[in-house]
């Protein structure tokens, strides 16, 4: 998978492309059965048959690396399907390019015949491009269209189409090689008289063109948005991958708890089969919000309570304090006597529901905290939120002087400056309210 969209970083694996898998010998292949046909009777259909089937592999690279692999195709017959006819039409682009290239030196002279010659080199990617994405030669030879393509690409298309050049010249020498193709193809004024150095300049090309169609695929698969292509390989699709196997297993995790809660028998098997299972979710909260949604609905409200316990739990660790409250009150609605799955979790819940002003479910939940839970490590910090919310929020006046009494006594405690300052502070506040009034209304609300 090519995920990595910098050229640079990637230009290594792209350099050594062509030097791995099946590549490599179909380099030295086919490379080898040109050259021993090169200046006889078999040169042309060798050619012909050779510069085929290379096309077919190179187009193969083309579309292999634009679906997200890294690592080139295998050899099959299939890749030399008879009906794969886009390597034939980039071949008919070419002769296109050096026909009118002939045309134009003959009629008008040599300046524009090679300016459109470099022109129609400079296109041959993004004409491979279009070949490969639409399958047409006549969108292949609209300038517009390649125009548009190159624009799309951006800079590194320069890049792309100086090596394609560079392919290109180098396959000048092998032409005069060849009976009939060397009359059609223009010669540059070089030729290579060794036959050993003319394998070297074949296996060279061969290299080139399989490592730039890469390289043109790389780019290509980085802008398969803008260029309408879709990927086999790509970070989008393996994550909707991932996604629809864990939600197949989210599915039939489910079914099987669900199923198991319908046997009045199987009730406790089904709690076990839970607490069993939760740790494939790992820490993914959307994950076990979703699976609170869905057991909270079910008619046994046992699943929903114990996986409660479990998100609520999950929530406090990670200190998301206003979902933990909320999950918390929807446990509550499921059943008046929930608890949290340990007494350490009270105090915490406790402040945030002080925070969000929620004073009667705050002092709820602190409620007989020290008889329930003696000597607990929080019960002085307890008895503290106690008194506040008694004093601020209730003004039962009387009770909060109870507890902070109390405290008083906890000198050693870390939290006895701020107890002993909210005292002070409490004799103040229910001086200011009213103390005649304060007491009146405790009296009441205690019934003496």
């Amino acid at each position: 998978m090519i995920y990595n969209p910098s050229v640079l970083q990637q230009l290594p694996y792209i350099l050594l492309y062509p030097l791995r898998g099946h590549a490599l010998p179909l380099i030295i292949i086919f490379s080898f059965i040109l050259w021993i046909t090169l200046g006889n009777i078999l040169g042309l259909p060798a050619f012909v048959i050779i510069m085929a089937a290379t096309l077919k592999y190179a187009y193969g690279v083309l579309e292999h690396t634009i679906l997200g692999c890294a690592t080139p195709p295998i050899l099959t017959f299939d890749m030399w399907n008879q009906a794969n006819l886009r390597p034939v039409k980039q071949l008919f682009y070419l002769l296109f390019i050096f026909g009118i290239f002939q045309i134009l030196q003959t009629k008008v002279g040599n300046i524009p015949a090679y300016l459109f010659l470099a022109m129609g080199i400079f296109f041959i990617p993004a004409s491979a491009v279009v070949i490969a994405n639409q399958n047409n030669l006549l969108a292949a030879l609209n300038p517009l269209r390649l125009f548009i393509l190159v624009k799309q690409i951006g800079m590194t298309y320069i890049f792309i189409s100086l090596l394609f050049g560079l392919v290109v010249l180098l396959s000048f020498p092998l032409f005069p090689w060849i009976p009939l193709i060397g009359k059609l193809i223009p010669q540059l004024g070089w030729t290579v008289n060794s036959r050993f150095l003319l394998l070297l300049l074949v296996m060279l090309d061969m290299y080139l063109l399989l490592m730039v169609l890469h390289l043109l695929g790389f780019v290509v698969y980085h802008r398969r948005k803008f260029l309408g292509f879709e990927a086999v390989f790509s970070p989008e699709r393996e994550e909707e991958a991932q996604q629809q196997a864990q939600d197949k297993q989210f599915e039939e995790f489910l079914d099987e708890i669900y199923w198991l809660t319908k046997q009045q028998e199987k009730q406790q098997e089904a709690v076990k089969t839970l607490l069993a299972k939760l740790p494939q979710f790992e820490d993914d909260l959307d994950i076990h919000q979703r699976l609170f949604e869905r057991v909270s609905v079910w008619e046994t409200k046992r699943i929903a309570l114990v996986h409660g316990q479990h998100y609520l739990s999950l929530l406090l660790r990670k200190k998301k304090l206003t979902k933990a409250l909320a999950i918390y009150q929807a446990c509550l609605t499921l059943n008046a006597q929930f608890e949290p799955k340990n007494s350490y979790q009270i105090l915490p819940l406790a402040k945030q529901a002080n925070r969000e002003k929620q004073y009667s479910l705050a002092l709820s939940l602190l409620q007989d905290f020290p008889s329930r839970h003696p000597n607990h490590s929080d019960t002085i910090e307890v008895k503290l939120l106690t008194a506040k919310l008694l004093g601020e929020r209730f003004e039962r006046f009387k009770e909060a002087k109870a507890i902070m009494a109390q405290l008083l006594k906890n000198k050693e405690h870390r939290l006895y400056p701020d107890i002993k300052k909210y005292a002070q502070f409490l004799v103040k506040y229910s001086k200011a309210i009213g103390s005649p009034k304060a007491e009146a209304l405790d009296s009441k609300k205690t019934g003496k």
